[in-house]
């Protein structure tokens, strides 16, 4: 009894429902036969390397699987498909699109393809939905090649960040090499880099804030203990021992919250520290106020 197709969906199940035309061939189901299954109805094309089981569900991440089959041997998902696999904020919703070789940069494919003369290869991927695409390092790095926006790229390197899916110091590294090679991506990421460290917009609005001011860079995300205890993970901290909280909507909502926050703020100011807060509203609304008083304490800590 010929079980091709039983093992076609087998095979197919643990895809999304997808299945590619090397794994038909290793399966020994050729052209012909892939062909008159389609006219049967029983398979759906998907892509030139790519099919599913008919019947089977359609989701987001079939329609990604059948991507990267229909590249594979040649580059990987990229763009927002390889930003949405890697859960990165504001990517729902996107096409698929690929990075190939320069010298595969004719591939035949309905999806959005960008080449690239740089090095890329395995190493420069993950498995994300049982796909793979490029790491968030890389599809960062390749952002501009698929003309993300500036609002596209922040919030990519934000959120990043934020999951600890790259090093800041390793990302700026590279994108500072790529631009010194004169590479044409590396000024729109450089740009894009000048206010990110933080771990999210709210944050990073208020790096803009501290730079337009003419303020120093504040060390973000600095961890205060008392012996093995930590004490607190504070926004920004000024040298001269002052720390900025920029405050989020939702927080300080409840008692035992703004209990734990003023223990926060008592344990800080004995370790010698002034605290002060903005609030989303002041940061987003009053940035030229914020600017002032920023101003104002930074002064004072430096006497």
């Amino acid at each position: 009894m010929d079980d091709r197709f039983a093992r076609t969906a087998a095979l197919a199940s643990t895809q999304f429902g997808a299945i590619s035309t090397r794994q038909l061939d290793g399966i020994g189901v050729d052209r012909q036969m892939r062909s008159r299954w389609v006219a049967q109805g029983r398979l759906i094309r998907l892509g030139p390397q790519s099919f599913a089981i008919a019947g089977s569900a359609p989701c987001w991440q079939q329609t990604m699987w059948a991507g990267a089959a229909d590249v594979d041997g040649y580059g990987y998902l990229a763009g927002r498909s390889a930003a949405r696999l890697n859960a990165l904020d504001g990517f729902a919703g996107v096409g698929v699109e690929v990075l190939v070789t320069r010298a595969k940069r004719y591939v035949v494919t309905p999806h959005r393809v960008a080449s690239t003369g740089m090095h890329l290869d395995i190493s420069d991927t993950i498995t994300m939905e049982g796909t793979r695409c490029l790491s968030a390092q890389r599809l960062i790095l390749d952002a501009p090649l698929f003309d993300f926006s500036r609002t596209e790229i922040e919030n990519a390197i934000d959120s990043a960040i934020r999951l600890k899916l790259v090093s800041e110091q390793r990302l700026r590294s590279a994108v500072v090499a790529r631009h010194r090679r004169g590479i044409n991506s590396g000024r729109a990421l450089l740009d894009a880099l000048v206010d990110t460290g933080g771990e999210s917009r709210l944050e990073r609005w208020f790096l803009a804030i501290v730079r337009r001011a003419g303020l120093p860079r504040p060390e973000l995300q600095k961890v205060w203990r008392a012996g093995s205890r930590t004490v607190a993970r504070v926004d920004a901290f000024f040298e001269g021992g002052l720390i900025v909280e920029v405050a989020g909507h939702g927080t300080h909502a409840t008692r035992r919250q703004r209990q734990v926050d003023e223990q926060r703020r008592t344990e800080l100011t004995i370790l010698g520290n002034q605290v002060i807060t903005f609030t989303h509203d002041d940061v987003r609304d009053r940035p030229s106020w914020v600017a002032d008083r920023l101003v104002e304490a930074v002064a004072l800590h430096a006497a």
